[in-house]
């Protein structure tokens, strides 16, 4: 008698465990990469914008809208610069706040969430 033969089409259940474990694994590895790669050019997002609040405050003293103080600084909102309607919000989190100060000599520092973030932006890098 002969034995009539299976269909062999398809894949196992066995094959398919395994391809998807494979898969669970190199989602694993990866998924965490992708986060922290989303997470620094959220910070590189929040720091050129910094720079270019810094140079619209500098046209703004420049075109006379801000006035400068003798001494100490001030605090520059987006509504003291009359061609800015407001500065952008912050790609790490939306509660943070924009604080401008400008001093003698124009913008001398640039805060967002409490971390300074332009001049020199590694506060803000290590904070987020």
């Amino acid at each position: 008698m002969e034995k009539k033969k299976m269909n062999d089409k398809g894949f196992s259940l066995v094959e398919l465990i395994i391809v998807i474990a494979i898969m669970a694994v190199l989602v694993g590895i990866l998924a965490p990469q992708y986060l922290k790669y989303v997470q620094s050019s959220r910070v590189s997002t929040d720091i050129t914008n910094a720079e270019e609040i810094a140079t619209s405050v500098s046209v703004a003293i420049a075109d006379g809208d801000i006035t400068l103080p003798a001494s100490g600084t001030i605090t520059v909102d987006a509504d003291d610069i009359s061609n800015v309607d407001a500065f952008p919000a912050s790609k790490v989190s939306a509660s943070y706040t924009w604080e401008v100060t400008v001093g003698e000599l124009g913008v001398s520092k640039i805060t967002l969430g409490g971390a300074e973030i332009w001049p020199d932006s590694t506060a803000y890098e290590s904070a987020n």
